[in-house]
């Protein structure tokens, strides 16, 4: 019996449910569905006839830790969406400013120096990679003299010498407890209260670490209830491209795989079939397309028999795969949200392209990351370190990061030439004066030289008044001419 159910026979359930609604047969038939927006009872938009609406979104599969671990360590475009963003996040690194830090030569030199000994970048590069990979990944903070780790962290009691070590473990190398912190003033309201470590060799470390001794790195962020189905961790940044990772790998391989097949010799042999039917009719056939094959060439010819043989050869066209793979190209992109200048290292395409605002635009985006998911992290990093280093922490330590967008020796020299010809406007107006001017290249650092007496001495030459102009003498003109009339004196 034939269901009139648009896609085919109803299932058991759906059968003993009653009868089924009969399809559209006619204009009249086709009655919209009530939703907003435009229907169209004639063209079936927006009625039980429109396709659209036996589209829906499946729940996705969420990958597992080596289903990540294959495609970051089998899928170079895949390690390249992980790397590249982390990379660019501590590329230009950061700096750090206090009241007189400047004059502080020593504290920013033992701060200098612990950098190195933790391997502070290498670190939080390594915790923003596995943190993109998996989801989320933590630093472990070490302090001297505290061997009980569930009790909370006091970082106003750290002083000099008070870190011992920086671990950094991934999502699945770490534990979140079921305890949460229902604190709601607390700023880890909410996530686990505690964290063991779990370890391969033995099944688990049940220490308890409480969580102001971890500093959490987060993944693509999720909606709280999925959130918290991923055991209160974030989205591997590999989820949701994934289908766009696999399409790409998939054309890239196909397409290397069609060169295999550019080129096929066709024989046709009569009688093919029964010679291979015959004993020793497979080695014979064998050895006479190997004898065919092997005469073939540019020098050489190839002998066919008139009546029983034929010879022809098929060719496949690559002249519109490149477009094809460029498609995928812009749709991994666009997934991934990183621009090809960066993640594939491809030169734009085009008159008069340069692909500088794509990146300007990306670093920008990284920017933000920059400021969103990891000042938090280095500020409670630095806290400690800086206690370490210096013994104390000033009030207003901030942290600025480097910009990623490096300009060059043309560039800088043409923004020196605008604000030089600002400046001599100004001046001219007497909108700024020589000392300000002087003062303003100094915190420019346009002039390395350029040092505090300087700027004093120009300072002081700006408050000194111009001097008054002398009118020329006249003098007496030859032969009894009349004398010139003298130009006067300005006011």
């Amino acid at each position: 019996m034939a269901f009139p159910w648009p896609w085919g026979s109803r299932s058991k359930a759906a059968a003993a449910s009653g009868p089924a609604a009969p399809v559209a047969t006619s204009v009249s038939d086709a009655k919209p569905r009530i939703v907003d927006g435009l229907s169209n009872v004639v063209a079936g938009l927006n009625t039980d006839r429109d396709k659209r609406f036996f589209s829906n979104y499946d729940v996705p599969l969420a990958q597992s830790r080596v289903d990540l671990e294959s495609m970051f360590r089998g899928s170079w475009i895949s390690r390249r969406i992980i790397t590249t963003v982390a990379d660019d996040m501590t590329r230009a690194g950061w700096r750090l400013n206090w009241d007189g830090y400047d004059d502080d030569e020593d504290g920013a030199q033992a701060i200098k120096k612990a950098e190195a000994a933790f391997a502070i970048k290498e670190k939080v590069n390594s915790a923003i990679r596995w943190a993109r990979l998996y989801g989320g990944a933590v630093i472990l903070l070490g302090v001297a003299g505290e061997e009980d780790l569930s009790q909370p962290l006091d970082v106003a009691k750290l002083g000099k010498d008070c870190l011992k070590y920086l671990h950094v473990l991934d999502r699945w190398q770490i534990i979140g407890s079921a305890e949460l912190e229902r604190d709601i003033k607390s700023p880890n309201f909410r996530m686990p209260k505690f964290y063991s470590i779990a370890d391969a060799s033995t099944d688990t470390n049940e220490t308890n670490i409480h969580w102001s001794r971890v500093i959490r790195f987060n993944g693509q962020q999720l909606p709280y209830f999925l959130w918290v189905q991923n055991a209160r961790w974030d989205d591997s940044e590999l989820q949701a491209p994934l289908e766009s990772v696999r399409n790409y790998d998939s054309v890239t391989m196909g397409v290397s795989s069609m060169i295999f097949e550019a080129k096929v010799d066709i024989l046709s042999m009569a009688g093919l079939a029964d010679q291979l039917a015959m004993d020793g009719g497979s080695a014979k056939v064998t050895a006479r397309l190997i004898a065919g094959m092997t005469m073939k060439g540019i020098n050489r010819t190839l002998v066919i028999d008139k009546d029983t043989e034929t010879y022809e050869q098929k060719q496949m066209q690559f002249s519109s795969l490149d477009k094809i793979i460029q498609s995928f190209v812009i749709d991994l992109c666009g997934a991934c949200d990183i621009p090809a200048t960066r993640l594939f290292g491809q030169s734009p395409a085009g008159l008069s392209a340069t692909g500088e605002s794509d990146i300007r635009n990306y670093y920008d985006h990284v920017s933000a990351r920059q400021e969103t998911n990891l000042r938090p992290q280095l500020m409670r990093l630095y806290e400690v370190l800086v206690r370490h280093s210096i013994g104390s922490m000033p009030e207003d330590f901030d942290i600025a990061f480097e910009p990623l967008w490096q300009t060059t020796d043309k560039e800088r020299a043409e923004i020196d030439k605008l604000r030089a010809e600002t400046d001599q406007v100004y001046v001219s107006i007497g909108a700024l004066t020589e000392g300000a001017i002087a003062r303003e290249l100094q915190d420019r650092d346009t002039y390395r030289t350029l040092t505090d007496d300087d700027v004093s001495m120009a300072e002081e030459l700006a408050k000194q008044p111009d001097p008054v102009p002398v009118a020329p003498v006249a003098k007496a003109p030859a032969n009894g001419a009349p004398k010139p009339p003298v130009a006067a004196t300005p006011a």
